[in-house]
């Protein structure tokens, strides 16, 4: 029996053809040069676009920008789609910033949008107010950058805030400092920051200073340095440095000022040593508490003498306890339970209050200083926490619940009863009720079961009809957790359906499932991706071509690996700021940070080498296949994923002999690793990026 399309469809796909029938790329050049590993030579044609400062490289990316974008702007203004994002799309004006709470606190802080199209600036109020007014906006700062609020760090008497800032995304910050009651604002600035970490001391505080080179992606050789007011950068104390290339520091102020524990880790070695400055007596330097141990400690609370802190033990994650003058006597006081991975801790008075994520939902224990459990709260299912928050002088516990299909609601945990309210729901512009969920397990390419999270709206039929989003992250051991993404509710209410798959790598399942997705495994992850686009298909789900996928920086590179593993699967992909070419990855000080050459591995060492090359993307491009519609997203001031890898990927895919689906490379202008900064481009992105993927998939009708 023949189908009769409808006319709209017919109109839809007639548009589809004129559109990519109107791609004319600008020519990638093929410059060949010869990289030889371990008597292995492998020719790459596009590493001149790698010097992206060159007016050559600049030319090209324009070239580039004008074409994708003209092809962007024609999708997203059809159907309404830039409004309907809109729509979806639930705006804090109100930026949650969780500063220290103290007795008698004099000033409070937010982050406030003084208008849709404006950036946060700072505001702040005298007492525990509603109203709230301006202290320092972006344009007090530059005119020509973006800038972005990324930390503010009152000091402890409450006379003074110090507030960092990056330009245009970068990693790099920035920090200024002004006097609250007088609103005087202090002429130096502090550079060459990459931790968030302020620690206030005296009439000062600590930071934590890097070296920038000439491309200012340094992350070698921190120094921890003291900063006194009303002085020059250049008059800081130099307090503490490390040795080596593959040592970080980090610093935590503990209590009002009594206790400061700096850590040295040595990334190559595993170890972790330990030192503490105790103000109040007389030894004014930094004094050993652990050294070279297998530790990696978080400081929570320091009170009559001992110490509360969090670490893994046989690679689960407790709260501990132990006396600073007799730090190896720990002791245990937060449970550990099976199928769980501790994500939180927070001090409340006399109780500590601790998050699990679970398969499906949340837990949040209760729990003395002895260890004893007094309440447990399982949150719904589908359901993330985050953000825990203990207010000292409301005796208020908060926390945040996030899903796919809601805007994340703040909740408030009584610690009497153990139960939790809701402090107010999100108004949305959809049905959220209809709404469903299902987590289920496929089996990957060697027999191992991997969790897949699917979101869906009313039913999920299967008549192989339903286009398919896939998404994952899958690398480092990070967490996963269900959030909110308007993206991914257009996508739905435009006839689709989501999944986020639970990959090898990930740190949702434990120390043990991150390991097997890891260097010498990191293929597994890939795999794992694929083998969940083959279960949908299989189930009778979709087809092929009618799966989409879409990831960002390690997930980007997931998703494109993917994607030239096994193409005929996909209809269309989003590559965001991806780590596509792994071979080289290890030439930027970025990339050669000890964090990813752990993660992925090193070109020095044969085994890994060749285990990089057989899932790099870059490198598994097949020059005489038709890959899926892909648009390949990445940021002109990316300092931790270098805009080349985009570059090449896309010049060397436009450049494929039998590439028919259009390949698209946008490049944002003056962003960084996290893409858009701002209210309208943030609209702007996620309806580029849905658009695309919802009209590519339609295609496959």
């Amino acid at each position: 029996m023949k189908i009769k399309k409808n006319p709209l469809t017919i109109v839809f796909l007639l548009g589809t053809i004129l559109l990519n029938a109107q791609l004319k790329y600008p020519k990638t050049k093929k410059n060949p040069v010869i990289d030889s590993y371990h008597t292995i030579e492998i020719m790459d044609n596009y590493q001149w676009l790698e010097n992206t400062a060159t007016p050559e490289v600049e030319d090209w990316v324009a070239a580039q920008n004008k074409i994708s974008l003209k092809y962007l702007k024609k999708i997203s203004n059809t159907k309404g789609a830039r409004a309907k994002m809109k729509s979806y799309v639930w705006s804090e004006m109100q930026l949650e910033v969780y500063t220290e709470t103290k007795k008698n606190q004099e000033y409070y802080y937010k982050l406030i949008y003084p208008g849709r199209n404006s950036p946060p600036s700072i505001y702040y109020t005298k007492g525990n107010k509603t109203s709230y007014q301006k202290l320092i906006g972006p344009n007090s700062i530059s005119t020509k950058d973006r800038i972005n609020f990324t930390r503010l760090t009152p000091s402890y008497d409450d006379h003074f805030l110090a507030y960092q800032y990056n330009r245009n995304g970068s990693d790099w910050k920035e920090i200024k400092i002004v006097g609250i009651k007088n609103r005087h604002f202090f002429k130096e600035v502090l550079t060459e920051v990459i931790s968030p970490q302020i620690n206030w001391y005296g009439q000062g505080f600590f930071y934590i200073k890097n070296k920038f080179n000439a491309k200012k992606v340094s992350r070698a050789f921190p120094e921890l340095m003291y900063h006194r007011l009303e002085t020059a950068q250049t008059e800081d104390a130099k307090v503490f440095n490390v040795d080596t290339k593959d040592e970080d520091l980090s610093l935590y102020g503990v209590g009002k000022q009594s206790l400061y524990i700096l850590k040295k880790s040595d990334n190559s070695k595993n170890n972790y040593s330990y030192y503490y400055l105790r103000p109040k007596q007389d030894v004014k330097e930094f004094t050993p508490l652990f050294t070279d141990i297998k530790y990696d400690i978080s400081f929570h609370r320091f009170k009559n003498d001992t110490i509360v802190a969090s670490t893994k033990i046989k690679n689960k994650k407790y709260v501990i306890k132990f006396p600073i003058k007799e730090p190896a006597k720990w002791k245990l006081i937060t449970p550990s339970y099976n199928g769980t991975v501790f994500t939180n801790a927070i001090i409340a008075e006399k109780k500590i209050v601790t998050s699990f994520q679970m398969e499906n939902s949340s837990l949040l224990t209760v729990t003395d200083f002895n260890g004893k459990v007094l309440g447990e709260v399982v949150t719904p299912e589908g359901l993330a926490v985050s953000s825990l928050y203990y207010h000292k002088e409301k005796k208020e516990l908060t926390f945040r619940l996030s899903s796919y299909s809601v805007p994340a609601v703040t909740c408030q945990l009584d610690l009497s009863t153990y139960k939790f309210t809701y402090l107010g729901k999100k108004a949305v512009a959809f049905d959220s009720a209809n709404y469903k969920f299902t987590r289920t397990e496929f089996t990957s390419h060697d027999g191992v079961k991997v969790p897949i999270f699917m979101v869906y709206k009313d039913s999920l039929p299967k008549n192989s009809n339903t286009p398919f989003l896939l998404n994952t992250y899958g690398g480092y051991g990070v967490i996963a957790k269900p959030s909110f993404n308007p993206g991914i509710i257009s996508f739905i209410e435009n006839g689709g359906a989501f999944a986020y798959v639970h990959i090898r790598g990930g740190g949702e399942f434990g120390y043990k499932w991150w390991q097997e997705g890891r260097n010498l495994k990191k293929r597994n992850g890939v795999l794992d991706f694929t083998s969940a686009a083959e279960y949908l298909i299989a189930e009778g789900y979709t087809k092929a071509k009618k799966i989409g996928i879409i990831g960002s920086s390690h997930g980007g590179m997931i998703t494109a690996a993917a994607m030239t593993e096994k193409p005929e699967l996909f209809g269309a992909a989003v590559i965001n700021v991806g780590v596509l070419d792994v071979l080289r990855f290890e030439q930027s000080e970025a990339g050669a940070y000890f964090t990813n050459t752990s993660e992925f591995g090193t070109v020095k060492k044969e085994v890994e080498f060749k285990n990089m090359l057989s899932y790099s993307p870059f490198h598994t491009i097949n020059e005489a296949v038709n890959y899926p519609s892909t648009l390949i997203i990445t940021g002109t001031n990316d300092t931790r994923v270098p805009p080349y890898h985009s570059y090449k990927f896309a010049g060397k895919l436009q450049n494929g002999l039998n590439q028919k689906n259009p390949i698209l490379l946008w490049t944002q202008e003056n962003e960084g690793h996290y893409g858009a900064s701002q209210y309208n481009s943030s609209i702007e992105e996620l309806t580029f990026i849905y658009t695309f993927l919802s009209r590519e998939l339609h295609k496959n009708d």
